[in-house]
């Protein structure tokens, strides 16, 4: 949980008050791996926080799974339209492996919001992060095939060492096949 809490007040410190009107509200969770933690069709009512592990944001047209997102330690990861809109999602958080997290409840967060304004300082800057997370992701699927997989390579090299992500779920995130992603391994 201090890594939560270390996070914050990287963004921007928390007065102590703030930090006491977390603590009662912050809840845990552990999910083991393949753990559905948002299912397509829920409201998204928790903010998330990955302590360990590593979460993913995707939906699935036929057989395919198009990956849109991951959180891992340090990062957060929420349904941002349906969180924000509380309408029901068109995406599902899954763990990738097994994953502890800490949560707060959407109506929790909103309480604290109104009695401390200086979090909606936090929750905008992590929203920030989350849209440019997104544009990230989008003008990466503007490039190449094999742009795409170079500069993700050289940005976040933890995405393709093989160790976290199958080829399944990169080839999902990057927009490609598993079969030219294998191709691009090869050649690299």
């Amino acid at each position: 949980m201090i890594e939560f809490f270390n996070h914050l007040n990287s963004l921007q410190p928390l007065s102590s008050e703030a930090v006491a009107a977390l603590l009662k509200i912050i809840k845990a969770k552990e999910l083991r791996r393949g753990q559905v933690w948002l299912q397509e069709g829920a409201v998204c009512d928790k903010m998330t926080f990955v302590v360990k592990g590593l979460l993913k944001l995707y939906f699935e047209t036929g057989s395919k799974e198009v990956i849109l997102s991951f959180a891992r330690e340090g990062e957060f990861m929420v349904s941002a339209q349906s969180y924000f809109g509380q309408v029901p999602s068109h995406y599902t958080i899954r763990s990738v492996e097994q994953t502890v997290l800490v949560y707060i409840l959407r109506s929790d967060m909103q309480g604290a919001l109104e009695k401390h304004p200086e979090l909606n300082m936090h929750l905008s800057l992590i929203a920030r992060q989350q849209a440019a997370a997104h544009e990230y992701h989008t003008a990466l699927l503007m490039l190449s095939r094999q742009a795409r997989f170079e500069k993700v390579a050289a940005d976040h090299p933890w995405m393709v060492n093989g160790r976290l992500l199958s080829d399944r779920m990169l080839a999902g995130w990057l927009g490609i096949t598993p079969n030219c992603l294998s191709s691009f391994r090869r050649a690299q």
